[in-house]
């Protein structure tokens, strides 16, 4: 190996690795992969606002959902890039059952368009009894 491509190769850093999303009885984690570090984790019953968008890539478009809590913390956003993203579909019309089933092809038209939409506003909405 030349001193040049040693040199290359120790400095390189490599592409992060997108989180995954890992389902739970009463919410959900974001954890870090592979090392199985827990980055975030949401519970249903603290979720009062939930928001679904798209981000422009340039080629191409990818659907984000925003949530936001009952306590002070940040919201977080999860991408559909993440594995196990689909995993949500289900407990989301579950806890919250004013979402419309149709949520995710309503955001991805038209192509490109942000199509920001507000899933779930606990001032709006009365929360399921599911727990």
């Amino acid at each position: 190996m030349s001193l040049w491509s040693f040199i290359r190769a120790r400095f390189a850093r490599s592409a992060p690795v997108d989180p995954l999303i890992r389902i739970k009885d009463d919410g959900f984690e974001v954890v870090e992969f592979p090392s199985e570090v827990v980055i975030a984790s949401v519970k249903w019953v603290e979720v009062v606002r939930i928001q679904a968008y798209k981000l422009d890539l340039v080629t191409t478009d990818c659907i984000c959902l925003l949530f936001e809590f009952t306590s002070p913390s940040a919201p977080l956003q999860v991408s559909e890039e993440w594995m196990g993203f689909n995993e949500i579909f289900s407990p989301l019309t579950q806890h919250f059952p004013a979402i419309p089933e149709s949520w995710y092809e309503d955001v991805m038209t038209p192509a490109f368009e942000t199509n920001r939409t507000v899933l779930f506003d606990a001032s709006i909405h009365s929360r399921s009894t599911v727990v």
